[in-house]
């Protein structure tokens, strides 16, 4: 069946290509991966992406509110970091995650895929209340299962993990740490090298 499409196909050559991607970023409000654009678009991943870059340079020189970031595979429309204090925004119906939450969210983040055995193993306490709350609020999601006894369950972290911290990629996660913090005391290793 597919997406139905937010405009007349037959139009597509009267429409200035950074003013459409700009209307879908916008209805969305959320991130929209790149497949997505193409599927309400018809363009290639090539010319979502050229248009992408052609719209946050249009933004950027008109200097208007918004700014388009690259996130969890995708674009989004945000609001310019430095009106962030002048807009003076308040969230309503938004928690902290606990310092708890945070530090199972962070185990899974630098060592995914990872079994809640491991989690354990890594904290000293059991894990399992907090990594269900992390499942269902959308931040952790199941990848599969290990081939192991048990078949345990291997967690990773989601697409909607990667918005939350405004990153495209977990390789953007692990470059943005700091180096004094990315050294394992025990064995030298930074988190962006591979426990296998």
């Amino acid at each position: 069946m597919g997406i139905p499409l937010p405009y007349d196909t037959s139009q597509t050559e009267k429409i200035e290509p950074t003013a459409l991607l700009e209307a879908l970023l916008f209805l969305s409000g959320d991130p929209m991966p790149v497949s997505a654009v193409c599927a309400h678009t018809g363009w290639t991943k090539a010319e979502a992406e050229e248009t992408a870059d052609r719209l946050a340079h249009l933004l950027s020189d008109q200097r208007r509110g918004l700014t388009l970031i690259r996130v969890a595979g995708g674009f989004q429309l945000v609001t310019r970091p430095d009106l962030h204090d002048v807009v003076q925004w308040v969230r309503t119906g938004t928690a902290e995650l606990t310092s708890m939450a945070l530090e199972v969210l962070a185990i899974v983040a630098f060592k995914q895929p990872i079994t809640r055995a491991e989690i354990e193993k890594l904290r000293g306490v059991s894990s399992e209340r907090v990594l269900n709350s992390l499942v269902q609020q959308g931040l952790i999601v199941e990848l599969g299962r290990r081939d192991s006894p048990g078949r345990p369950i291997l967690y990773g972290t989601s697409a909607y993990f990667l918005e939350c911290i405004g990153m495209d990629s977990l390789a953007d996660l692990a470059g943005a740490m700091p180096a004094e913090i990315t050294e394992d005391a025990d064995d030298g290793r930074t988190v962006t090298e591979s426990d296998e």
